[in-house]
């Protein structure tokens, strides 16, 4: 009777040592997947930030139209994934309200296939809006280059 209980013993510790050698040797993979997916992340990241950065000094200094920086960052700003992302519809109104104008409009054929009267009036409107909002635009740019210098610091 002893053997047998033994030889249980013996079949149920190799059983258990086997299923948390297989145990860990999942959770190791899992961290390694993790670890992967962060750094494509990280990657994906480093790469909105430096598109970013870049349309906000093209529109601080005046060599992007603002309607098209605020289009392309609003873009970039969606596609960010930081862990203390501000939200941008209040951290960036201005850059908001922009984007809110010209989100809808035509852009290359489907602006050809328009009619030249209202492109007219949608420039118009994209003018207008850019002379309206430019004070709070290049606060919330002054805000965006700010933060992402904030981030690159840490």
């Amino acid at each position: 009777m002893t053997f047998n209980w033994i030889l249980a013993t013996l079949a149920a510790v190799l059983i258990i040592a086997g299923l948390s050698f297989y145990l860990g040797r999942l959770l190791w993979l899992i961290k390694q997947q993790q670890l992967q997916q962060q750094q494509l992340v990280d990657a994906k990241n480093a790469d909105l930030t430096q598109s970013i950065v870049l349309i906000a000094k093209a529109m601080r200094e005046e060599q992007c139209e603002l309607s098209e920086g605020a289009l392309r960052i609003w873009v970039l700003l969606d596609h960010l994934q930081l862990p203390n992302k501000p939200d941008a519809v209040q951290s960036y109104p201005g850059l908001f309200k922009m984007y809110d104008v010209v989100k809808d409009m035509p852009t290359h054929q489907a602006r050809k296939e328009r009619d030249k009267k209202e492109i007219r009036h949608l420039d118009h409107l994209r003018e207008q809006a850019e002379i309206d909002l430019k004070a709070e635009i290049m606060a919330d740019v002054h805000k965006l280059l700010e933060f992402f210098h904030h981030q690159q610091q840490k």
